[in-house]
């Protein structure tokens, strides 16, 4: 009987240890898309994507050592290529049910709130109460969370709303008197006023809270699973605990949210 020399097994244990020297095969980059909507997301030097937003997501993708990659599109575009799964993830997004059917919402980074502008000298105030819109026409930016609120706030009412394809464009017309002599927009309060001080869009004033909300990153179902959004939502919350996120977000003026549970 010859005796075995060996040799198979010692190839063996060489292909095994030549296996774990190669190089584990990098993750797919992730890709978020977002839009151009200043002061939360913007064009940056040489158009890349910035703002507090962008540079939470980006503390956050290292923190994960994810590689992710932004793009600023039209909003219309970016939601309809977040919807239809192109993508990993799209943001600023609003915790409402209809994002909530594509997307897992994510913990909220920034504080915002809706706010009524109306032509400077209407001597119009909103207190909270609903009745005090009637008759009137109220413009938003759709399709965004904002034009579900409005349609949340003219619901059973006797009024007239207006969707525009950017914010703008609702400032402008509002300004113009378009929308009559009761005419109102529905906006985010930030954007509004870096809208009016940006592009000197003059003869708006505030008139009145409608309520508040916060913005999060919306992670696609159909690419990213619950054990991903839930280590992503970690790492976003252990950014808040530590201060990072605020430290990110403060230059911008803008308010971060409480630290949320992952």
């Amino acid at each position: 009987m010859r005796k075995s020399t060996g040799l198979p097994r010692r190839c063996a244990a060489w292909v095994a240890v030549l296996s774990l020297l190669q190089p584990a095969a990098a993750d797919p980059p992730r890709h978020f898309v977002t839009e151009p909507f200043p002061p939360y997301t913007y064009a940056g030097a040489g158009g890349s994507p910035a703002g507090p937003m962008v540079e939470v997501l980006r503390e956050a993708c290292a923190a994960l050592q994810w590689q992710c990659e932004i793009e600023l599109l039209p909003w219309r575009r970016a939601l309809a290529q977040a919807q239809r799964g192109e993508v990993d993830g799209i943001f600023t997004v609003v915790d409402t049910p209809e994002r909530r059917a594509y997307f897992h919402v994510s913990v909220p980074v920034i504080d915002a709130r809706y706010t009524l502008f109306a032509r400077a000298g209407d001597d119009f105030l909103y207190r909270g109460e609903r009745q005090q819109l009637l008759g009137r026409t109220i413009a938003a930016y759709g399709p965004s969370a904002t034009v579900l609120a409005l349609d949340e706030l003219a619901e059973g009412l006797e009024l007239k709303t207006e969707v525009e394809p950017d914010n703008p464009t609702v400032l402008r017309k509002l300004a113009a008197g378009r929308y009559g002599p009761q005419g109102l927009a529905l906006i985010n309060e930030s954007v509004a006023l870096h809208l009016i001080r940006e592009q000197g869009i003059g003869g708006l004033q505030a008139a009145g809270m409608v309520r508040s909300f916060a913005y999060a990153f919306g992670l696609s179902r159909q690419r990213i699973g619950p054990k991903e959004f839930q280590a992503f939502n970690a790492a976003l919350v252990r950014l808040c605990r530590s201060g990072r996120s605020a430290e990110l977000i403060k230059p911008h003026a803008l308010p971060a949210s409480a630290c949320g549970k992952a």
